[in-house]
């Protein structure tokens, strides 16, 4: 069920799309946005993305058939036709990353490495330092719609909605009566004087600083207070709301990109952990796959009808990141489920890429084989091809030097356009 403010922006979307031009044009790097999709608890790659038919120790789904689009090669099913669809339709603008390593099978390690590079716990993720580069123009440099997220020392510029609209309830007041006490909200005159003598300390507290961490502190301080007064602002147009699902973030993710309160959106592809198949792996995962690729339809083409900043559409200034924290075994278990596996793949589609290829294989252990990164081929004496590696190639996409955040590998400049 969409909201009138939802409504409105999808009926707005349907008119853009017939009358923006269609000539292409890309977003400059420094510009460009994302969208990251999450599919929490490791999905299955041979379901969709890893052709494991001529391998003896991979299961693959019965009545799962091989199946390409351009440059593309997938595993199809009748029971999807939804990823079907999605790689027939836009092939030509995704790459597909085979066998990337994340050298772990803990979810909780898995997704910080998947997300950071790292498995310390306090480095900033990717979207995180991409939203950074423009976080001091935005109200919410990266917006957490759900999924997983590590702001690091980046915290000041991230924000997430809450699964139950915290951040609606903030803004409109509500969230006064969730407390335990008996509390008023102020009436609209006085609450405006309370936010101009908290900006006017902000500013005295900021021109005031002894050293540069105070600095940095008292700035970030006053940058918070002016985005909350715009963000408070904000309420009365765009709606932050969400179900959870897949589906009802999307026009919230669109609006957060569309009005500049954001350059990085994290979406939710699943509930968190549905995608832990230990029993009855094909039962749970297959439905959860046509879900996914059914959301990312309605995003593509939401992206596609909306007007980007340059005269284009939004779709010609967004990649989209789609990943999971871990695999899942070749094997079947005794419960027909598949357990947690260091290799997994990333769907990657939008601006900025040269698609249209898979990128990566896996050897006979089931084992992601190495890259050159120049080519993105797979050359044995490449690099392995690894979550860090996934990560400084989606910094080298957001125009940031990978290797201010990553060390000892190299951005896959091969699928870059």
């Amino acid at each position: 069920m969409y909201s009138r403010r939802q409504l409105f922006g999808l009926t707005a979307a349907a008119t853009a799309a017939l009358t923006l031009p269609r000539r292409a044009r890309a977003a400059t790097a420094a510009n460009r946005k994302f969208i990251f999709v999450y599919a929490q608890g490791g999905w299955d790659p041979t379901r969709v993305f890893a052709d494991g038919f001529d391998h003896d120790g991979v299961d693959m789904e019965l009545s799962a058939e091989r199946a390409s689009a351009g440059g593309i090669a997938y595993v199809d099913h009748a029971d999807r036709p939804s990823v079907r669809a999605f790689f027939e339709a836009h092939h030509a603008r995704a790459v597909v990353l085979n066998g990337v390593m994340v050298r772990s099978i803990a979810h909780e390690i898995c997704t910080m490495i998947s997300m950071t590079g790292t498995s310390s716990g306090v480095a900033p993720d990717w979207p995180a330092v991409i939203a950074s580069r423009q976080g001091a123009s935005l109200i919410l440099p990266h917006l957490v719609l759900g999924g997983p997220s590590f702001p690091g020392d980046l915290g000041v510029g991230v924000a997430r909605t809450g699964s139950n609209g915290q951040l609606e309830a903030l803004l409109s007041g509500e969230s006064l009566e969730l407390n335990d006490l008996v509390l008023r909200a102020l009436r609209r005159p006085s609450q405006q004087r309370v936010d101009q003598f908290v900006a006017g300390r902000a500013a005295a507290r900021a021109g005031a600083a002894h050293n540069a961490a105070e600095a940095r502190l008292t700035g970030d301080f006053q940058s918070a207070v002016e985005h909350m007064q715009a963000l408070k602002d904000l309420q009365y147009e765009m709606d932050f709301s969400t179900s959870g699902d897949l589906e009802s973030q999307l026009p919230v993710a669109i609006d957060a990109l569309t009005r500049g309160v954001s350059r990085c959106v994290t979406l939710s592809g699943g509930t968190a952990g549905t995608w832990d198949t230990h029993a009855a792996n094909d039962d749970l995962q297959s439905p959860l796959w046509e879900s996914l690729f059914a959301g990312l339809l309605q995003l593509q083409a939401r992206l596609e009808a909306t007007e980007g900043d340059d005269g284009g559409t939004l779709a010609d200034q967004t990649t989209v990141v789609v990943l999971s924290e871990m695999g899942r075994t070749p094997a079947l278990n005794g419960f027909s489920g598949k357990d947690h596996w260091p290799f997994t793949s990333v769907l990657l589609f939008g601006d900025g890429l040269a698609g249209d290829r898979t990128v990566g294989s896996w050897d006979e252990n089931w084992y992601g084989r190495p890259v050159d990164p120049a080519s993105a081929e797979v050359d044995e004496a490449g690099q392995t091809l690894s979550a860090e590696a996934v990560g400084a190639t989606l910094l080298a996409l957001a125009d940031i030097d990978p290797g201010a955040y990553v060390s000892g590998v190299e951005p896959l400049t091969g699928v870059l356009a």
